[in-house]
């Protein structure tokens, strides 16, 4: 029997899979038909003996007769091993198996799977025309999914002639980072790494046309920044425009085929293609005599190195060196790196030049003296993505790793030559105090022994000198001990840490103190072992190994003469912050971080919020108990544990040691090679907890870590805004136009946000991250594609999202909140946004206020506000309101959309017109002049308007109008409407306006004699009773009583007046009907409105106000009343009065059109006979106000259809009075 897909266990004899008849204790364990969908045959390991059925706590358990079934309880019969031997069931497991071509998109091989009525339980070659491993990916091969097994064969690799190395190309796979990795070790490959322009050209051609995008081997390192998960050399760059990016989580890169095949960075979580790589045999290492230097310069690894402090720019370093018969160092191998940090002298201060650079081809990096690239050692955020200079290399920080800064820059510098084959007289003495054949390092003496012994045998041997197998307490011991044996054959050496005594917890043989780990891949997992370090390519990375093993071993004691570190005194710590609490005996605070679903956080997230508080996600180095009641019950949240790429094993966030784990049973267990992030989980019976490993993606609560004495948060003003890095910010979450939100945050004395660099964006970023919606940055972007920072400040930094920037209006930038890209957006439009300053303003001071512009406007453009306007048409006018390239109407300008004024018919079918707005008015800004007297006339088109400010009666206002040879305002049309309305707003009072129906015959009329072509009526108006009208600041028109006093507006007009035209008396027929329909209905808008739009310039209403939308004349009284639209009324049409033609010469014509006249008569006389004999109501029939195409059902009025119709189409009338 074997572990199998899916948590299975298949026994290959029976082809069939273990499994449980229930999910009680008692249930019988047997063999049944595989079947991967039931719960019932999936097991898991709670040790390396005891099995137990997945997710729950049932055992599988021999009985005495040998039966199997599921037990609560564990003991003795619970134990299985693996017959013939001493070996757990769970010590072997299954490793899935990624496919490759086929049609199933790259997914696991699916085993036992049934093909042809045949089991197979292990890739076949059954029915393969090419003889090709293959398997399914489903058990009963339902949707005939397959794919090729993996295998180490290159045969259907192509083979780049040049280089020898074998690609494959998994263009129609969808896997993870981590899954796409482990497919292509499954073939003894890796993900392709790509070190020059002719591999990158290779790949360039091989890749199908098309939108792939696929994984290579690129990743995110902690330390290091972006490396090849190879260990091949980061020495060629290729990224697109914008990348890599900042985001949290984005530590994987792919080749996206449709961006020229330029690399971008992403969440490692994404399902894509990939492309594995196969280089040829690795050169044999030439063999190295370690020869001889002279003083100052120090012996390694057949070269000689010295160190320069005297600063230089990158080429007269150079120089310096070549004079001394050297140049600038190659670092060949992470021996010589570690030798520089560890033996030259090198301070954590240090920048120094080395030899590489990228000044012969930008963004490919060389050595000085024509060295092949085999290594980098890359600083975090090194090389920076640039183009515009050329970049030199140096040296520098804690750990000696690299990065890139202009050429002109003076720094010191290492410089590297050949060593001597003959011993000179002035060598520098390195090992002093030492015995010969040790070596020093700092205080201490290390000797590698010449045999290989178990581990605690080379303890023994260790002691037996006076020493103990090594420790090493920081990156630069073990750097030195990387230069000392990392170019030696052995593969592994003893150094003095195991876990021997407790599986959770490592100590070394001379401390229980550690304080520096550096694991390797899959280390230290959940075993007990003893700790080597390895050689090679990896070397200085620890592995566990069984402390049986035979290996080489290092000693290490004190030198002679130096003296022990005196610890520090030991001080009482601070306390702790409020709601945080004391870690065990460490100085530092923890606290359980927790809310709603929506706050959860992903492992990076949660990292940087930590961080970003001044902490860094929890550690963990001893069992701390209570942690149930301490931060809640049945929970979960990240904890610092993660591996941070694929070369590495786990390490802590804060760069603490991997001293302890404390791992639930069967974990870590990195399901589907996609959980490289830990995650404390607390249970009420378990008081101290346990990690499990998971997807860094996913969502979770998270524990938080501080030094004591550390408030934990960011510092905040007293009136709100964050402080970071010595400026103030302001994150305000409620929606504006530009305009509004930079004066708030000029309020603030601060401005809109400028963002200078990278760290600034992402620190903005993770502010808002978790929000909704898009917030304004105080970026602006001009026609010409030119862009400023509103408050000044130089453009630097540029986040541009894909086809940004979009310049064809005038736009402000919004920052996308879920990538920290930026977008351009209309100014109107109406976003959150950040403000800035630099720091807090002083007491009780205030904003300068705005001071207006002063001046007039120059003929023919007229001044509104602190514009001015000219108005280019007659007919209709286009204004700057429009919806080209963005979601909705705004105006070109930027300007907030504060007011508009839609007809009803284009505000409900908007979507189906156009993108602009018809009023076609310029806008431009007032040039500074004299300022001009506001009581004149304001050209207005053909009119002239002047706002009167006194308190008049109608009466009066109209009489100092004339005084202008000017009457009182008639409003012809919306403009004049919208400009009059305007003056009212500003002026927050009502004006009287040119109409007095006891002027004008009973009729609302103009004065001046207009017709009456636009009406602007409030609800319920006009009253029968109030004959003058006023503009209220609403804009609406109301009826008043003429005695009462208000502004006025008065108009000059130089137009031709169109008389109303005459009205047909209407007689009214009393007979037995007691009501008709007219043409009146109420709007949408609840204003009442003739179906052929004539004007409302007449009302006859009852004494009751209008309840109902349908107009209706009584036969008694003429008095119009309101009906409900489904009530049967006789009706009356009406139709222009018209001349009649002059009769033709034609006889034929006349006699035609008498014979005409006298039929219709006749008939009529007839109708109207027997309609008068007959009781019944008036049949229904098709209404002329609107067309069907549908047939209308007998007996059915649609008077919702008649009106909405009548609306749109203006129609015929059928009554206007």
């Amino acid at each position: 029997m074997r572990w199998t897909t899916g948590d299975r266990l298949y026994a290959i004899s029976n082809k069939k899979c273990l499994g449980a008849q229930g999910k009680s204790v008692g249930s019988e364990v047997s063999l049944y038909d595989c079947d991967d969908n039931s719960d019932l045959q999936k097991w898991e390991c709670r040790n390396e003996t005891l099995l137990a059925l997945k997710s729950q706590n049932l055992f599988i358990e021999i009985k005495p007769d040998e039966s199997i079934a599921l037990s609560k309880t564990t003991g003795p019969n619970n134990q299985l091993t693996i017959t013939g031997t001493s070996s757990g069931a769970c010590s072997r497991t299954y490793r899935e198996l990624y496919t490759i071509e086929g049609n199933a998109f790259g997914k696991i091989c699916m085993f036992p799977f049934m093909y042809k009525d045949r089991w197979f339980g292990d890739c076949t070659t059954y029915d393969s025309s090419v003889r090709r491993l293959w398997c399914a990916v489903e058990t009963k091969f339902e949707h005939e999914q397959w794919g090729y097994c993996p295998t180490s064969s290159t045969e259907h690799w192509p083979k780049n002639l040049i280089t020898g190395a074998y690609y494959q190309l998994n263009t129609q796979s969808v896997l993870t980072w981590s899954q796409a990795d482990a497919s292509c070790k499954q073939q003894a490959a890796s993900l392709v790494s790509i070190i020059d322009p002719n591999e990158q050209a290779y790949i360039s051609g091989k890749v199908p046309p098309g939108r792939l995008k696929l994984w290579i081997g690129l990743v995110l390192d902690p330390e290091h920044g972006w490396q090849w998960s190879d260990a091949k050399p980061f020495r060629y760059l290729r990224w697109n425009t914008g990348n890599p990016l900042p985001n949290p989580g984005h530590n994987c890169a792919f080749l996206d085929s449709a961006g020229e095949h330029t690399w971008q960075s992403s969440s490692c979580v994404k399902k894509l293609g990939y492309i594995c790589y196969k280089g040829g045999a690795p050169p044999t290492p030439p063999q190295i005599e370690q020869g001889f230097c002279s003083s100052p310069w120090i012996p390694y690894n057949g070269h000689c190195f010295h160190l320069h402090r005297t600063t230089q720019t990158w080429s007269n370093a150079q120089r310096e060196c070549r004079k001394e018969g050297g140049d600038l160092v190659t670092v060949r191998n992470v021996e010589d790196q570690s030798f520089m940090v560890s033996q030259l002298g090198y301070a954590s201060n240090d920048e120094l030049w080395i030899g590489l650079n990228d000044i012969r081809t930008e963004g490919l990096f060389d050595w000085s003296d024509h060295s092949i690239v085999s290594f980098t050692s890359w600083e975090y955020g090194n090389p920076a993505v640039s183009t515009d200079a050329d970049d030199c290399v140096l040296i520098r920080g804690e750990n000696g790793n690299w990065a890139d800064r202009s050429c002109d820059e003076n720094h010191g510098f290492i410089c590297m030559k050949q060593s001597a084959t003959e011993r000179p007289t002035d060598e520098v003495e390195l090992d002093l105090g030492c015995k010969a054949g040790w070596k020093r390092h700092g205080s201490f003496c290390y000797l590698v022994g010449v045999e290989t012994k178990t581990f605690d045998a080379a303890k023994e041997d260790c002691k037996a000198s006076g020493s103990y197998l090594a420790d090493v307490s920081n990156r630069v011991d073990n750097a030195f001990l990387v230069s000392l044996v990392g170019l030696r054959p052995e593969k592994y050496f003893w150094l003095g840490l195991s876990n021997q005594q407790n599986s959770d917890e490592f100590v070394w043989t001379n401390t229980d103190s550690v304080r520096f780990t550096h694991w390797n891949t899959g280390m230290p997992g959940s075993q007990q072992g003893c700790v080597a370090m390895t050689t090679g390519i990896l070397a200085g990375l620890w592995d566990l190994l069984p402390c049986t093993n035979n290996e080489k071993y290092i000693c290490k004691h004190m030198a002679e003469g130096a003296a022990p570190t005196v610890p520090l005194p030991t001080q009482t710590p601070p306390k702790c912050a409020d709601g945080w609490l004391r870690v065990g005996s460490r100085n530092f605070c923890s606290k359980f971080f927790t809310g709603p679903r929506a706050y959860e956080k992903t492992w990076y997230e949660a990292r940087d919020y930590c961080r970003a508080i001044g902490g860094d996600l929890l550690s963990i180095h001893k069992i701390y108990q209570s942690y149930n009641s301490v931060y809640c019950r049945h929970g979960k949240a990240w904890i610092g544990l993660h591996i941070p790429d694929p070369s590495t094993g786990y390490t802590w966030s804060d760069g603490s040691p991997v001293n302890f784990l404390h791992w639930q049973e069967g974990e870590p267990n990195n399901h589907n090679n996609d959980e490289s992030c830990a995650e404390f989980r607390i249970y009420s019976w378990h008081d101290s907890g346990s990690w499990n490993d998971m997807n860094c993606e996913s969502y979770n609560d998270w524990l938080c870590q501080i030094r004591t004495g550390t408030i934990g948060t960011y510092n905040t003003t007293a009136d709100g805004w964050l402080q970071w890095r010595g400026k103030q910010y302001y994150i305000n979450r409620h929606p504006m136009p530009m305009e509004e939100a930079r004066h708030f945050c000029q309020q603030g004395h601060g401005d809109l946000v400028s963002i200078s660099s990278k760290d600034e964006n992402v620190f903005l970023w993770k502010q808002i991250s978790r929000s909704y919606g898009s917030y304004y940055l105080g970026l602006s972007v001009d026609l010409d594609g030119s862009s400023w920072w509103m408050d000044g400040s130089p453009i630097g930094l540029q986040r541009w999202d894909e086809n940004q920037p979009n310049s064809n209006k005038m736009f402000f930038i919004i920052f996308l909140l879920l990538t920290g890209f930026w977008r351009t957006s209309n100014c109107g439009q109406e976003h959150q946004f950040i403000c800035k300053r630099g720091g807090s303003p002083p007491v009780n001071a205030t904003v300068a206020p705005t001071v207006p512009p002063k001046g007039g406007c120059s003929l023919p453009w007229t001044k509104f506000d602190s514009k001015v306007r000219n108005y280019l048409a007659t007919t209709d006018l286009w204004i700057g309101l429009n919806s080209l390239k963005q979601d909705g109407f705004y105006w070109t300008d930027g300007k907030p959309r504060r007011y508009t004024n839609w007809g009803y018919s284009v505000s409900k079918h908007l979507k189906y017109y156009t993108n602009c707005k018809v009023k076609q008015i310029n806008y431009t800004n007032i040039r500074p002049q004299q300022e001009k007297p506001t009581d004149i006339y304001v050209k207005l088109g053909n009119d002239s308007i002047k706002l009167v400010t006194k308190n008049l009666t109608w009466e009066d206002a109209q009489k100092h109008c004339e005084g202008d040879k000017a009457n009182l305002a008639s409003l012809r049309n919306e403009w004049t409407q919208a400009y009059i309305e305007l003056l009212t707003m500003n002026l927050k009072a009502p004006v009287w306006i040119g109409l007095n129906k006891q002027k004008t015959g009973g009729y609302f009329r103009y004065i001046d004699g207009w017709q009456m072509s636009f009406v602007s009526w409030a609800l319920g108006e006009p009253s029968k009773d109030q004959p003058c009208v006023y503009m209220d600041v609403d804009g609406q028109w109301r009826t008043a009583f003429c005695n009462r006093t208000m502004n006025s507006v008065c108009i000059q007009t130089t137009g031709m007046i169109i008389h109303s035209r005459e009205n047909c008396n209407v007689e009214i027929f009393q007979d037995s009907h007691r009501s008709f329909w007219i043409g009146l209905y109420k709007t949408h808008r609840g204003t009442w409105q003739w179906l052929d739009r004539t004007v409302l310039d007449y009302t006859n209403w009852d004494t009751d106000v209008p309840e109902y939308d349908y107009g209706e004349i009584g036969t008694l009284d003429g008095m119009w009343r309101s009906g409900r639209g489904w009530h049967d009324r006789a009706y009356i049409c009406k139709t222009p009065k018209g001349s009649l033609n002059k009769w033709s010469s034609n006889e034929h014509a006349h006699v035609a059109f008498v014979l005409m006249i006298t039929l219709v008569s006749t008939l009529m006389v007839i109708a109207f006979f027997v309609y008068k004999r007959s009781p019944r109501p008036l049949p229904t029939f098709d209404n002329p106000l609107y067309f069907d195409s549908e047939r209308s059902q007998p007996d059915v009025v649609d008077t919702n259809k008649l009106i909405e119709n009548a609306e749109v189409e203006n129609p015929e009338p059928i009554l206007t009075i």
